[in-house]
């Protein structure tokens, strides 16, 4: 378990936002529009003060699984809205309030949550302090460029997944656009008919 924990951190340990002033102007980013409504579903937690985009990639999935939707598409939108959720630090209050957790194993919250604040959400106050928070990382697209059905293996068993292939397109920002992760292989399986995500790599 530690393994794989490991593993989906080694992409995080790369992509460590680093910080250089005298970045390019950043054409700022409002939600003009009025906000969307979110639709629930009986698996996983809604984002907590989510944007428009994670609403709407959220309410895809509560869509796909309220109207039984195919295994693949079902696996697709969780790894999409797990990238939404923990790519962004938009929306969050701070360091600890990592976004995704509810598309994780229960066995790897706390693990992950280590790592997370550690590797990634640790540059939380740094945006902050040298930019402000509209220039907090907030994921606005993406695209999926690959869906494939695997067996893979997790806690010494073997389910059936998918490995999920992402880009995704960040809001204009005074971040240097290196120091944003854009593309992953997302790993979900089904344990116990409900799709988890077990691994991000590159």
């Amino acid at each position: 378990m530690k393994d794989r924990i490991s593993k989906i951190m080694l992409c995080f340990l790369a992509v460590s936002l680093v910080m250089i002033s005298g970045c390019g102007a950043k054409e700022e980013v409002k939600e003009q529009e009025e906000k969307l409504t979110l639709v629930n579903n009986a698996v996983y937690t809604a984002p907590t003060n989510p944007t428009n985009p994670q609403i709407k990639v959220y309410n895809e999935l509560s869509d796909a699984m309220n109207n039984n939707a195919a295994p693949e598409k079902v696996a697709e939108l969780v790894a999409v809205n797990f990238a939404y959720e923990f790519f962004s630090l938009y929306q969050k209050t701070g360091k600890e309030d990592i976004g995704g957790l509810t598309f994780l194993p229960q066995d790897e919250v706390e693990n992950f949550k280590s790592y997370a604040m550690l590797h990634y959400y640790n540059n939380y106050a740094t945006v902050v302090s040298q930019y402000g928070e509209e220039d907090l990382p907030n994921v606005m697209m993406h695209e999926v460029t690959a869906v494939e059905s695997t067996q893979i293996a997790y806690n010494q068993l073997v389910y059936d997944g998918y490995v999920v292939s992402l880009t995704l397109k960040y809001a204009d920002s005074k971040l240097p656009a290196d120091g944003l992760k854009t593309t992953m292989h997302v790993q979900v399986c089904n344990i116990d008919g409900v799709y988890r995500v077990i691994a991000l790599e590159d």
